[in-house]
């Protein structure tokens, strides 16, 4: 039998190690810092620094945005440079326009953020992203790419980005046109919208309609990139 001290010794002592354990999980989170910048390579590939992130549960993810006019603005991997609640109604991160006069510095005041957090409900989430002005020049990233699933089978960052049609099949041709349809009128049609999806305000019904526009016209326009691109596939193929 166990005296009353006893006991008390010991739930002081499953206190104290459960208190610990919760301060070695915290301790364990960490920061990730992505740098949005202006582009120092020709395909805007640098704009996110770095571009590929793998975050744990607890985790920040941090768009710190130094220099430059850029966005970081969640899409889905089949409809990039447009914001994810245009596609299918999830209300992604979207930091809108952050503005950084050249030579700014930390004194002058401080630097726009855009917060991720990682948390239990999308740990298992892969989550793509771009910056409106040079996505279809390259400026995408992803956290948490998943391999090995399923859903997100042949899914790749390089993949989000625009393709090079050089040694492709006219099936990859094909497809590579109509995702570049999407990404270009995409990025057109985002450009004008307000970048808010939680936004309730007249701008954001505006924003709104702009987007299911711009996806039909881009659906309308896929059907013609396709029959060009399996066109000009044919072509390579026979050596015109």
């Amino acid at each position: 039998m166990f005296s009353v001290i006893s006991l008390a010794l010991l739930t002081l002592c499953a206190t104290a190690l459960a208190q610990s354990s919760t301060s070695s999980a915290a301790g364990s989170s960490q920061t990730i810092v992505v740098t949005v910048s202006n582009a120092t390579s020709s395909n805007a590939s640098s704009v996110f620094s770095p571009s590929q992130i793998t975050a744990n549960v607890g985790d920040l993810v941090l768009f710190n945005f130094t220099a430059g006019n850029h966005t970081a603005t969640q899409s889905a991997f089949f409809a990039p440079c447009t914001p994810i609640n245009y596609t299918n109604g999830t209300n992604g991160f979207d930091s809108n326009f952050a503005v950084v006069p050249a030579n700014w510095n930390i004194s002058q005041g401080a630097f726009p953020i855009q917060a991720v957090p990682i948390l239990e409900s999308n740990k298992n989430d892969t989550m793509w992203f771009y910056d409106v002005n040079t996505c279809a020049q390259g400026g995408v990233g992803v956290i948490n790419l998943v391999v090995g699933d399923p859903a997100t089978a042949g899914q790749t960052l390089d993949g989000f980005r625009p393709f090079d049609w050089r040694g492709m099949s006219s099936y990859g041709l094909s497809f590579a046109f109509t995702r570049n349809a999407v990404r270009l009128n995409g990025t057109h049609a985002s450009s004008s919208a307000s970048h808010s999806s939680t936004s309730s305000s007249p701008s954001s019904t505006t924003s709104s309609s702009q987007g299911n526009a711009a996806q039909k016209m881009v659906s309308t326009l896929n059907t013609g990139f396709a029959l060009a691109a399996g066109l000009f596939g044919a072509m390579l193929a026979s050596g015109l």
